[in-house]
């Protein structure tokens, strides 16, 4: 829904028709866009909290080695991680395929495989990253699952409410 009018500086007003008005005369608020943005913001925030404190993100290095990930962002075709950065040993080195492992208890996750799409530095609290963009493998079996799990962040950030400590009582 949008909504427009400005009363002119005479006292007559457009009656809420854009283009009656002189160019920059009108104020155009879309308060779909702005609701978008306000529950992008809300899932954004509540994926961090799941993702530093339920969920545990690794990569499997030379089919022997497991280094951990900071995820920062998931969607049905992709995530973001980033990895500290290190001059002498900076990894990952190619951009190309990756196994990825999100560990929901300490020995049990769910195997993905991403491709390096992009990377950029990354300051956070004076430390230094590289935040990677990755595309999600479609075709593996374990997709569904963590089309699922993507789903399931975005419809819980939609519901979720911060406990304040106070007590509530729901009547049914």
């Amino acid at each position: 829904m949008k909504l427009a009018g400005k009363r002119n500086s005479n006292g007559t007003g457009n009656g809420g028709v854009e283009g009656d008005a002189p160019q920059g005369d009108v104020k155009v608020v879309d308060f779909n866009q702005v609701r978008t943005q306000k529950m992008d913001e809300k899932r954004r925030k509540t994926e961090r909290i799941i993702f530093q404190n339920l969920l545990g993100v690794y990569c499997v290095v030379d089919n022997s080695q497991m280094k951990q990930l900071q995820l920062v962002d998931v969607s049905e075709d992709g995530i973001a991680f980033l990895v500290p950065f290190n001059v002498k040993n900076p990894w990952p080195s190619e951009t190309g395929e990756m196994p990825i492992r999100l560990y929901f208890t300490q020995d049990t996750y769910l195997p993905i495989q991403v491709q390096i799409v992009n990377s950029k530095p990354f300051i956070d609290a004076g430390i230094r990253y590289v935040r990677y963009g990755c595309a999600v493998d479609t075709t593996l079996q374990s997709y569904e699952t963590y089309l699922q799990f993507v789903r399931f962040l975005k419809s819980f950030s939609e519901q979720a409410h911060k406990d304040e400590g106070k007590d509530t009582v729901f009547y049914l």
